[in-house]
């Protein structure tokens, strides 16, 4: 019949093919393309300019300076007396605990917008909380007369000071990274941090 034959022939002509196909206009490509190029320029303009950060936070970094010199002026002090004349630790010990504490408060109000610097402002501030806890708990030592504590307390300063190093590497990383900063002389190796020293009781 006449329907049998145009449904056969409706049928050989789809043989082969796809049940649909999408087959974009130029036009379609082209909006896509637009739209991507959009989003991307939108995801471009909401990361932080880390170069201008950057340069921004070693500015800020400069005005920091002056506490923690007065910090590990203390410290070095104190290491230099080896702890033995209570007195003279007390005397230089309780005012960095002021210094080191005032010093986490305006760490704080820092807030850096790249993530990848906040990280390792972060870390900066835990430092030196650390250098103010540790100094806390030499005092309480030494007012106790404990030596065993004020050993490990020591200790607790110097991995305080070893983190403070370590931010600073990762800062000076970031500095590299962004171009803010040369590489570092090939072969050029790092000192290792100060070791600590005996506690002699009297």
């Amino acid at each position: 019949s006449v329907i049998r034959k145009r449904t056969s022939n409706r049928c050989s002509a789809l043989d082969g093919q796809p049940p649909w196909s999408l087959r974009p206009s130029w036009p379609t490509v082209l909006s896509l393309l637009a739209w991507i190029a959009l989003l991307s320029a939108c995801q471009v303009e909401q990361q932080p300019d880390i170069r201008g950060e950057l340069s921004t936070y070693m500015d800020q970094a400069r005005s920091w300076a002056a506490a923690e010199a007065r910090i590990n002026t203390a410290i070095a002090g104190v290491r230099q007396d080896q702890f033995v004349h209570d007195d003279f630790v007390l005397e230089t010990m309780r005012p960095a605990i002021g210094v080191a504490r005032e010093h986490v408060t305006e760490l704080e109000r820092y807030e850096p917008q790249s993530p990848s610097l906040a990280r390792v402002h972060e870390g900066y501030i835990e430092s030196w909380r650390a250098h103010e806890f540790a100094m806390v708990s030499i005092i309480d030592a030494i007012e106790r007369q404990d030596y065993v504590q004020l050993s490990r307390s020591n200790d607790e300063l110097l991995d305080a000071q070893r983190s403070v190093s370590d931010s600073l590497a990762a800062r000076a990383l970031l500095l590299r990274e962004a171009g803010l900063a040369p590489d570092p002389p090939t072969g050029k190796q790092v000192p290792p941090p100060g070791q600590g020293f005996e506690i002699n009781p009297r």
